[in-house]
């Protein structure tokens, strides 16, 4: 079964694109990409049919996907389309996010073919999966890749084929309690580049004084720290500090592995 191979994709901090990329390469050399990533990318609808793979990756954030993709998400349809499902996370827990990007698409016209969970260094603090994901990782990645290419050419008909079973529950976790509107701040070396601007995913930096940000867009996503050439924003509120130590505190010494499910 030949299939146009499509990325469409989340990545913040580059992790998730990393992983899908590594996935796609063992599938095909022609691959179209669907760059989400900044806003003015999620504003047109888009549509796949048949012929179409789409191979569809997200960061995880407290468990689920984020909430503005999930919105975005609703405007993308496709036709009996072939899906494979990629979440990527900080070393905590994935909880339902895959689970939640599986039903999200399904509902819309695809039809799962695989699912995958990798891991990437947490946005919030590099003692968390430092350096991930590494050359194992998207070796792991390569390797699904290839099975993936292997399972399509052994179907006849997509729509007789067993559905995809991954992790997760329902109804999905909701948290009790989430972070208060907050945003990085930029200090003294800050040179007014515009590069944070240019990058922001949720277009929250105002254009005229990069310093400022509005708390109430900014998702923390934590892309204008690591973008910024000067080291000049970070957070500095108590709740920030307060979760990023907890993050530390329990999972920096633990090391978990990807999952895939065919």
């Amino acid at each position: 079964m030949n299939k146009k191979v499509n990325l469409l994709y989340f990545s913040a901090t580059d992790n998730t694109s990393c992983v899908v990329k590594s996935i796609a390469s063992s599938i095909s050399d022609k691959v179209n990409e669907y760059n989400i990533t900044l806003e003015r990318n999620r504003v047109e609808s888009l549509n796949f049919t048949e012929n179409d793979l789409v191979i569809i990756g997200v960061p995880v954030y407290a468990g689920r996907v984020p909430k503005f993709l999930v919105e975005y998400f609703n405007k993308i349809k496709g036709m009996n389309t072939a899906a494979v499902f990629v979440v990527t996370y900080g070393n905590r827990d994935y909880e339902d996010a895959l689970l939640e990007l599986k039903d999200t698409f399904e509902k819309n016209g695809f039809i799962g073919i695989a699912g995958a969970v990798f891991i990437g260094e947490h946005s919030y603090t590099s003692l968390l999966a430092e350096n991930r994901p590494n050359a194992n990782d998207l070796k792991i990645a390569e390797e699904f890749g290839f099975k993936i290419k292997t399972k399509l050419a052994s179907i006849d008909d997509i729509n007789n084929i067993n559905k995809l079973k991954v992790p997760g529950n329902l109804p999905y976790v909701i948290k009790k309690k989430s972070l208060p509107p907050m945003a990085p701040e930029a200090n003294d070396n800050c040179l007014q580049c515009k590069i944070c601007y240019e990058n922001c995913p949720t277009e929250a930096i105002d254009l005229y004084d990069c310093r400022n940000t509005d708390a109430t867009k900014c998702i923390k996503c934590c892309r204008c720290i690591n973008q910024c050439p000067v080291k000049a924003k970070n957070f500095n509120h108590p709740e920030f500090d307060n979760i990023k130590n907890m993050l530390i505190n329990n999972f920096s010494n633990v090391s978990n592995n990807p999952e895939t499910y065919l």
